[in-house]
């Protein structure tokens, strides 16, 4: 039975439930504010940090230019809207977003690892030289893959077994099979 609950919950459904916006559209302000984006809605006021914006007219590169275009045909193509009135968002790994040097897109279908057997392995703020460790997966964590694999990384998020406390988060390398006692998703 906690197979199948488990199971139900990492079922591809659609993208943008409500955590699903919210994932995007932290990512794509996060984009904006590393820009120096001054925010002035209550939620972006309380998430980032306004005290070293420049304004509300921004220069993206041209990397974080597609990047943020793609999230707002996400955020279009899903009908996302996020009530930017309140101050918080339900994120565990918000931390560790903010610590990444490359941001990643959430993807349309979610799995899994139910107990990573692998032997602990770093996580990064990034796939790309220099590597700087964040987190770290360890044997028994419960794994989410919700985000857009480049090359043979992946963005992840880890829990205590059975999905209990959030752990840790960040780019993990792991060519071939993940190495898991059981699957979600």
């Amino acid at each position: 039975m906690r197979l199948l609950a488990l199971t139900l919950l990492f079922l591809p459904g659609p993208l943008m439930a409500e955590s699903g916006c919210e994932d995007i559209w932290f990512t794509r302000n996060l984009i904006m504010d590393r820009a120096g984006y001054c925010f002035s809605s209550p939620l972006g006021a309380a998430l980032f940090d306004n005290s070293d914006c420049t304004g509300t007219q921004i220069s993206l590169d041209p990397a974080a230019q597609a990047q943020v275009a793609r999230i707002r045909a996400l955020e279009a193509q899903h009908g996302c809207q996020v009530d930017t009135n309140r101050t918080w968002m339900d994120m565990p790994d918000m931390a560790f977003r903010k610590a990444l040097t490359v941001l990643p897109i959430r993807t349309e279908g979610e799995w899994g690892c139910l107990g990573w057997t692998g032997a602990a392995a770093p996580l990064y703020a990034g796939y790309y030289e220099p590597f700087h460790a964040i987190g770290q997966v360890g044997p028994g964590d419960y794994v989410s893959f919700a985000y857009e694999n480049v090359g043979d990384w992946i963005y992840v998020t880890t829990y205590a077994p059975v999905w209990g406390a959030f752990r840790s988060a960040g780019w993990l390398y792991w060519p071939g099979e993940k190495p898991c006692a059981d699957a979600a998703g």
